[in-house]
């Protein structure tokens, strides 16, 4: 083999191994690239994705708090007119067993302030009736237990009346006595025992409000 022949020879294989080696890095870039194009696509797909969960969440989650914040609106109107009632009913109540001077027409001037308390105690009855959803577990059964009082304290404080309807007139000494002992006792109930319940509620109302 002389040099002519040996460089001859080393020329192509030269350049069969650059053709060779284009071809590898031509198909190695085009795979590269197919490769990138697939994962810019996944990844955009998965943003898209990410994106579109992320909207829903925040729609959601302000729909939660336009809700929560309506409920809470509601909520304290609530708490403000319960208290209200709760307060005239404990006005009307001391008013109707309390003792009074007569101005023209004892029977009269009483059975309106009877007449007063009965409509409170309906108000507050039928309100906390149609709103104890909105109150908690231990709110509502100190509401429910102020509606009880107040209900037998009433029912009490006319014993001696009923008894005197119930008799004609004719009644016992025992009876008397009895039936007297009832309306002191509903009447005591609703200075002193009611009340302590109803500051009670009012602690509960201060924590539902925020209130320190």
């Amino acid at each position: 083999m002389t040099w002519i022949n040996l460089l001859r020879d080393l020329g192509i294989f030269s350049i069969v191994a650059y053709i060779i080696q284009r071809i590898i890095d031509n198909s190695s870039n085009r795979q590269l690239e197919k490769y990138k194009q697939e994962l810019d696509f996944t990844i955009r797909s998965y943003q898209l994705t990410l994106d579109t969960d992320l909207e829903r969440y925040k729609s959601d989650l302000n729909l939660h708090l336009s809700r929560q914040t309506s409920l809470h609106e509601k909520r304290l109107s609530i708490i403000d007119e319960m208290f209200k009632k709760l307060v005239q009913l404990d006005s009307a109540m001391r008013d109707m067993t309390g003792i009074h001077i007569v101005i023209e027409d004892g029977e009269k001037e009483q059975q309106e302030r009877v007449t007063k308390a009965q409509q409170a105690f309906a108000d507050y009855n039928n309100y906390f009736l149609f709103h104890s959803l909105y109150f908690n577990k231990a709110t509502s059964d100190l509401l429910e237990n102020v509606r009880k009082e107040y209900f037998s304290a009433n029912w009490d404080f006319f014993e001696l009346k009923r008894l005197h309807s119930f008799t004609g007139g004719h009644n016992t000494r025992e009876g008397n006595q009895e039936a007297y002992k009832k309306v002191q006792d509903s009447s005591k109930r609703i200075r002193e025992d009611i009340p302590k319940i109803i500051e009670t509620v009012q602690d509960e109302f201060r924590k539902l409000l925020g209130v320190t």
